[in-house]
């Protein structure tokens, strides 16, 4: 009995040491972004690794979570994995701290497709089209956002991904979620919406609807 209960403190001594060391080379550089694709409808959630890091064909991704704030009413369509896979498996429309906004949470559930990562550029995770495209959107800011842990709600809103690589000879890296990017394709997202409403605003009485696909427009005959 002895003998076991030593087998098994060393063991977990050992395991201890292992957690340490990792921890002391975790580096918190994995920075999302959320991108308008070329479609203009598409919306795409990134990953892009950070200089600090450089990681091999050896790393594996465990854990991931990416949270969209958007407006309440706020709902999408197209779900598509590209990298990993990808499920939404929160969602709280209109809560106290921000009663004008939706969180929508994506959790990671695999590596498969596989999550490939490299230093300074972007990997698309996966991609969703907003059934409104006017509606803005952005990725939910862990430190500041009204909503973010501990909420009135009990829910857990946030960004975070978590990689080991085991491709470095001077021992395990641990790779995590750092920060947000700014978002591209916002701001054209919003000259479009607001060029449509003032363009519809603007229409003489008895007009017809702007067609935004081709800019044309047209009036009645005199």
């Amino acid at each position: 009995m002895n003998t076991f209960r030593t087998i098994i403190a060393s063991f977990a001594l050992l395991l201890s040491f292992q957690v340490s060391a990792q921890m002391e080379n975790a580096i918190a550089d994995l920075n999302f972004k959320l991108k308008l694709m070329d479609d203009q409808i598409t919306w795409g959630v990134f990953v892009v690794p950070g200089e600090s890091i450089a990681p091999t064909k050896r790393s594996n991704t465990g854990s991931g979570q990416v949270t969209i704030v958007a407006p309440v009413g706020f709902a999408y369509a197209g779900l598509d994995n590209v990298s990993g896979t990808w499920i939404e498996n929160a969602r709280v429309d209109g809560p106290m701290e921000a009663p004008d906004k939706a969180y929508i949470s994506f959790g990671f559930v695999t590596d498969e497709p596989r999550i490939k990562y490299f230093a300074g550029k972007e990997t698309l995770l996966f991609t969703f089209i907003p059934e409104d495209t006017t509606m803005g959107i952005s990725l939910i800011n862990n430190e500041n956002d009204p909503f973010s842990t501990p909420n009135t709600y009990g829910s857990n809103p946030g960004n975070d991904l978590g990689v080991l690589d085991f491709g470095h000879s001077d021992g395990t890296m641990v790779y995590t979620y750092g920060t947000n990017l700014v978002t591209e394709g916002a701001a054209a997202n919003a000259v479009f919406a607001s060029q449509k409403t003032t363009e519809k605003n603007q229409q003489p009485e008895g007009a017809y609807k702007v067609i935004f696909a081709s800019e044309k427009i047209s009036t009645p005959n005199n």
